[in-house]
């Protein structure tokens, strides 16, 4: 009936004011958008919140979303008045062996964010449409299949580590089905009590029989944004994403300078999730100003890609074995010494612990997890300064008992002792502290204690033994990262 995009949605709806919906929607592209879409539809076909409990259902075509579950909800009656919307979230219906680079892609951001069974559901249904097993997961297949060239090695290796958490789990490749077929045809049929079905997807096939139905019997919504490097295709997407900045920021009453705008931009590229991720932290930051500026965006997310080693050293702290894996084998790659490696490791646990000593003094346990950065820096900050000078004159009372003077007096004339082991070191940014007391939580002081016996032992081998490097230092995150 129509094909418009995501702009035209309000007109859209405008028009059908008077008149019934469309008995399908297909909303497609970027996932931001298509979910604002989607989200509006329903709004619009059911304005109730209250109905839409009842009269809207949700099936995530990754987990159960099963295309006969939705044609078999969408064919039955609603004990309730007025329409019944189902939607099939994420659907994979137009994934083929053309175009598994969108589908891909989502698959490994589940993957990079720890979300394993999600990650590897994904990846088993994409082999399922591509007609392979977990057994045919080569360099080959994955450079035939995937389109990653052979020398790409660190894009090939997250799909063999995926494809070998599945068998681990003894998780197997589902049979391959029709959906695409059955669900033309339903919509062919159609459906009773006005019921409307929602597909929301970011890859689409449009020379499939299904998109052709669906453009015949409902309306297609094309929310994508160009992917490309083109002048064209950069400037669509950073309009986009500063109409999403100026939404986001207006809610909470604050705004952004082109400058701060462009270097966020420079850091994310057209990534959605990493931009908005990124806006949140700078909103944190920022709490008491009304303005983001390009100070601000150094100070918060500049400084956590400066050095590939402080990557690893995060990673390794917030307990995430496939990320260190990751950093650890680009350093050995780009030719850091296994030592220097180590010695990273080593500090950033120290640090750690110092922390943890903090947190299980009376001031530290103030300090939770769920805590903004506005509460860290009124309340626990100043603990710390405290925390951090008994730390210095308790140094400068040793140092100068070494030298056999333990005169508190002669510690006041003396010149102040300085240590890495203090925790806030630049009173000006104190951001970096507060991610380091989120990590040092997820630890207890007997892991970190622990840690330090790891760390000692993988330091003896590397120094007396003939084991591989890499193999020591993989064992040294893997203790650390599961004790």
């Amino acid at each position: 009936m129509a094909e418009i995009t995501h702009a035209s949605i309000k007109a859209h709806l405008q028009e059908r004011a008077d008149a019934s919906f469309d008995p399908v929607y297909l909303i497609f592209g970027e996932e931001f958008l298509y979910r604002q879409v989607a989200e509006t539809l329903v709004n619009a076909i059911i304005p109730d919140p209250v109905q839409q409990k009842h009269l809207y259902e949700i099936l995530n075509h990754a987990d159960d979303g099963q295309v006969s579950d939705v044609i078999e909800r969408l064919n039955t009656y609603s004990f309730f008045s007025g329409k019944k919307i189902v939607e099939l979230r994420d659907a994979a219906l137009f994934v083929t062996r053309q175009n598994p680079g969108n589908y891909l892609l989502k698959i490994r951001r589940a993957y990079e964010n720890n979300a394993f069974e999600k990650a590897a559901i994904l990846f088993l249904n994409l082999l399922s449409r591509l007609q392979m097993d977990l057994s045919d997961i080569s360099d080959q297949t994955i450079s035939q299949k995937f389109d990653i060239s052979e020398d790409r090695a660190e894009d090939a290796d997250w799909i063999k580590k995926l494809a070998a958490y599945c068998v681990e789990r003894k998780l197997s490749v589902p049979e391959a089905a029709d959906d695409a077929e059955r669900l033309r045809n339903a919509i062919e049929r159609g459906f009773p009590g006005n019921n409307v079905l929602l597909i929301t997807t970011d890859t689409v096939d449009k020379r499939k029989a299904l998109y052709k139905t669906i453009n015949a019997c409902g309306t297609v919504v094309d929310c994508a944004i160009p992917k490309g490097n083109r002048k064209a295709d950069v400037d669509a997407q950073r309009g986009f994403l500063q109409q999403h900045m100026r939404q986001m920021l207006a809610k909470h009453h604050k705004r952004m300078d082109l400058q701060a705008f462009d270097l966020v931009f420079k850091m994310t590229g057209f990534d959605v999730r990493s931009f908005t991720a990124n806006l949140e932290k700078l909103v944190d930051y920022a709490k008491e100003s009304s303005s983001i500026s390009a100070d601000d965006v150094r100070a918060v997310l500049v400084r956590t890609r400066q050095d590939p080693v402080y990557e690893l050293t995060g990673a390794i702290a917030e307990r995430n074995v496939l990320k260190s894996l990751h950093y650890l084998s680009s350093l050995l790659e780009a030719g850091f010494h296994y030592l220097q490696i180590l010695s990273a490791i080593t500090n950033q646990m120290r640090k750690l612990l110092v922390i943890r000593g903090f947190l299980e003094t009376g001031q530290g346990r103030a300090f939770h997890p769920k805590m903004s950065y506005d509460q860290f820096r009124n309340l626990i900050i100043p603990a710390i300064h405290s925390y951090d000078e008994a730390l210095l004159n308790q140094i400068q009372f040793h140092e100068n008992a070494v030298r056999g003077d333990a005169d508190p007096s002669t510690e006041a004339r003396g010149k102040k002792s300085s240590s890495d082991l203090i925790i806030v070191a630049n009173p000006a940014n104190a951001y970096p502290v507060y991610q380091q007391f989120l990590r040092a939580a997820g630890f207890s002081k007997q892991a970190l204690c622990t840690s330090f016996e790891i760390l000692h032992q993988a330091d003896v081998k590397l120094k007396t033994s003939g084991s591989l490097p890499a193999a020591v230092l993989e064992e040294v995150i893997f203790k650390i990262c599961t004790t």
